[in-house]
């Protein structure tokens, strides 16, 4: 499991996106997103970097959280 800071996550509809895109590399990925916080914490077997560049191909800052 690991976490991403996500910036310009300003709706649902950025949540919704997100976690879509997420599932489309892995169907069986559990995410979690706190839009308030700008945190995305994923459970996958994706590589945490994979997740981040799917995240900022959808036009988001995303950084692994250290």
């Amino acid at each position: 499991m690991f976490a991403l800071q996500v910036s310009g996550m300003g709706c649902g509809s950025c949540v919704s996106k997100i976690k879509k895109a997420i599932q489309a590399v892995d169907e069986t990925a559990k995410v979690e997103i706190d839009r308030a916080a700008g945190k995305v914490s994923v459970d996958s077997q994706e590589p945490a970097e994979s997740i981040r560049k799917v995240i900022q191909d959808l036009g988001y800052t995303a950084q692994v959280s250290p």
